[in-house]
């Protein structure tokens, strides 16, 4: 079996934390579904939220930054 290259292993990286994702995501709602409204409970929602950082759309997203480098630039290019 011929070696993967640093793509194709990036790739199912990706699509294999996608999956584990996706399943978190069905896991949780089975749980919101058997629980009821989290709302009701003592306390409400105070618990910390475990989302996306404020202003991403997902935490792969926000993990994976960008090619700015924002302690050179200056406050009218931000």
């Amino acid at each position: 079996m011929p070696v993967p290259s640093p793509a194709e292993v990036r790739r199912q990286i990706e699509e294999a934390a996608q999956a584990a994702l996706d399943t978190a995501d069905r896991l949780i709602a089975l749980l919101d579904r058997i629980e009821g409204d989290a709302d009701q409970e003592d306390g409400a929602d105070a618990e910390p939220s475990l989302g996306a950082p404020e202003g991403h759309a997902s935490q792969i997203v926000w993990l994976r930054g960008s090619d700015l480098d924002g302690e050179t630039a200056s406050a009218e290019d931000r």
